[in-house]
């Protein structure tokens, strides 16, 4: 019996993977193929961050029962769909959104600024919680984040809205108290349940901001209160917490893992930037977070060397950018395009080729592009987030696997970390450090011989792999598989989809890949973003498949048309040379212009009860199943 659908990944895990479908498998789709059934509008906002959730066997209003799909919106709604037809069952509104900025969005894409994270859901209790970003003019100055408790039944409120400003966390060692303010925080990563506190990560407007940092803020279910917070940098700026609308992974244990971005690594003095982090959330009379335990593959200032480090200690808030904007894509546009690049870039970008002409599109993003550059003093290599990706537990193997904008996949130990040290980051030290993981480094996203997955210098990892930005944004995918054992997956931009197993041991190895890539159509350097959007269905271990979304352009610069395809997860193709490839069962290239959508960057489609439900940027949820 499929199971519902309460959290972002299916599972705490985050697997990605529902093994309970019993309708939608491989051999359907090979022998029935899909069909669009329908599309469900959003009035709203059309741009969907929010994934999709579902609930069987809702009791609603006037007494019907109905398998119902949950989405929250942009806009600060949160609507219920009867799942079978498309019916609004109810809608609740919780506040006016901040009306889209360049202040937040620096190519502004999105309308509104309200619920950017998925929700998540507490079927026993019929409650969703959703963090809504409220303004009452809707001005960035004015906007609050706000934590909702909605019945799943009727959408009437639990509770009040929850205000989450002014959140303390004291660090041990008497480090320095920080407060939450809403205004300098975007909560982008997917909300957790776990011992009945609902977990919110946040990450930052402006990464480059004196202000930026990452908090996790818990809020106790029954009392309906703060709870307990964490800051993950306390001393030093950054260390966001937003892994591309991923959320926080959970182990059996309850330990909960986060992977954090940009930002200052030292310890001792509560600065946890570019890490995976274990903390325990620690219950009783005084509920706090614990640091348990952490691995950081590199420092910003490793990356980027002493001279481009002291240049980001100079700027000022006055050039700070929306975290949206990426300092690779940026740079390497520039670069392609012939703007004359600042002295700093110039040498970052002089190994770079350019393989692409003119494009189409440059006349709408060349102005953006340069007012962008004018704006960034520091290394395009400080903006190499380790938690672009977010964690996947793995129990059979006892890892977490974490990838980020490099794409690399460095598998920490999910029982001990490690806790890197200052010292493990210094020359001569990072084979030691690389020997805490589980297995050795290796490339994951895209693989280029020239880049060495485990490099002696962090700065041997400056490239454009293959001539462009193999980031990966969000999370793998994980599936018990009964003809290849314990497999992930994962799609990071203009690669292609890739396919893996891994040991008990927790030693990773490559089986297949597609023959499609993402952001086709962006032209090198950088491509686009921002890599596949993708999820699992599977019977028991069998017979599974992917169905994933790819941008043909770039969706964050961009409206990007997407391509809609579908893949057996376990039987490989052979290509000519040997290697194995992953099978297409069903792609929209071969239909009709009923399968067009605007890709919705960081959001992914789930797979229930039969259909798959696609979130996308054009204002609606596209619901399909197989053809009769």
């Amino acid at each position: 019996m499929a199971g519902s659908v309460t959290t972002r990944g299916y599972d705490l895990a985050r697997s990605g993977a529902n093994n309970s479908e019993t309708e939608l498998t491989a051999t359907a789709v090979r022998t029935k193929g899909i069909v669009k059934l329908f599309s469900i509008p959003i009035p709203d906002d059309p741009r969907l961050e929010a994934q999709p959730l579902a609930v069987g066997g809702v009791h609603t209003p006037g007494g019907r029962i109905r398998d119902l799909i949950f989405q929250a919106t942009m806009g600060n709604w949160v609507y219920a769909f009867d799942a079978a037809t498309g019916d609004k069952v109810w809608a609740t509104h919780l506040g006016r959104p901040i009306v889209g900025t360049r202040a937040i969005d620096g190519h502004l894409t999105n309308v509104n600024w309200g619920i950017l994270s998925t929700p998540v859901i507490d079927e026993a209790a019929g409650i969703l919680y959703a963090c809504a970003w409220i303004s009452d003019d809707g001005s960035v100055a004015r906007g609050q984040h706000f934590l909702a408790a909605l019945r799943i039944t009727d959408g009437t409120r639990a509770h009040p809205l929850l205000n989450l400003e002014g959140a303390v966390y004291t660090p041990p060692g008497g480090l320095p108290v920080q407060k939450f303010v809403s205004a300098e925080r975007k909560q982008r990563s997917a909300l957790t349940l776990t011992q009945n506190h609902v977990l919110i990560p946040f990450g930052t407007i402006a990464e480059t901001s004196k202000t930026a940092r990452g908090w996790l803020i818990a809020v106790d279910v029954h009392a309906w209160h703060l709870a307990a917070a964490w800051c993950s940098t306390v001393t030093g700026i950054g260390g966001g917490l937003w892994q591309s609308g991923a959320g926080p992974a959970v182990g059996p244990d309850g330990a909960i893992y986060v992977i954090t971005g940009n930002g200052a690594f030292s310890p001792q003095h509560g600065d946890f930037g570019e890490s995976i982090v274990r903390l325990a959330l620690r219950t009783g009379p005084h509920v706090h977070f614990e640091v348990v335990s952490w691995w950081s593959p590199w420092t910003d200032a490793n990356r980027v060397g002493a001279t481009a480090a002291a240049l980001v200690e100079d700027d000022d808030d006055e050039h700070a950018l929306p975290s949206n904007v990426s300092l690779t894509t940026v740079i390497g546009h520039a670069r392609r395009m012939g703007m004359a690049l600042k002295p700093i870039h110039a040498r970052e970008m002089a190994h770079v080729a350019v393989t692409s002409g003119p494009h189409a599109l440059d006349a709408q993003i060349a102005p953006v592009v340069a007012q962008q550059m004018d704006a960034m003093n520091e290394s395009m290599w400080s903006d190499q987030d380790f938690g672009s990706g977010g964690p996947v537990y793995v129990a059979s193997a006892h890892v977490v696997l974490a990838a980020g904008k490099d794409g690399i996949l460095y598998s920490g130990n999910a029982d001990a970390l490690g806790s890197t040290q200052p010292g493990d980051l210094a020359a001569g030290h990072f084979a030691a450090n690389y020997a805490k993981l589980r297995m050795p480094p290796i490339l994951y996203t895209y693989f280029d011989p020239a880049v060495p997955p485990a490099p002696p210098a962090p700065t041997q990892l400056n490239l454009f792999p293959g001539g462009a930005t193999r980031h990966l944004h969000g999370s793998p995918l994980l599936f018990s598989s009964a003809i290849h054992g314990t497999m992930h997956f994962v799609g990071g931009e203009n690669s292609a989809l890739r396919a893996w197993s891994i040991a008990a041991d927790g030693t990773t190895v490559y089986l297949a890949g597609s023959n499609e890539i993402a952001s086709p159509q962006s032209p090198r350097p950088p491509g686009g973003m921002p890599g596949w959007s993708i999820t699992l269905a599977a019977n028991n271990g069998a017979d599974g498949i992917i169905v994933a979304m790819v941008p043909y352009q770039d969706s964050n610069m961009l409206l990007s048309p997407g391509r809609f395809l579908v893949y057996d997860a376990q039987n490989f193709a052979a290509n000519p040379d040997g290697s194995q490839r992953l099978q297409v069962i069903w792609d929209s290239e071969n239909w009709g212009p009923e399968h067009a959508f605007m890709h919705p960057k960081f959001n992914r489609p789930i797979v229930w009860k039969g259909r798959i439900y696609r979130p996308t940027y054009n204002g609606q949820l596209d619901v399909y199943g197989l053809t009769h």
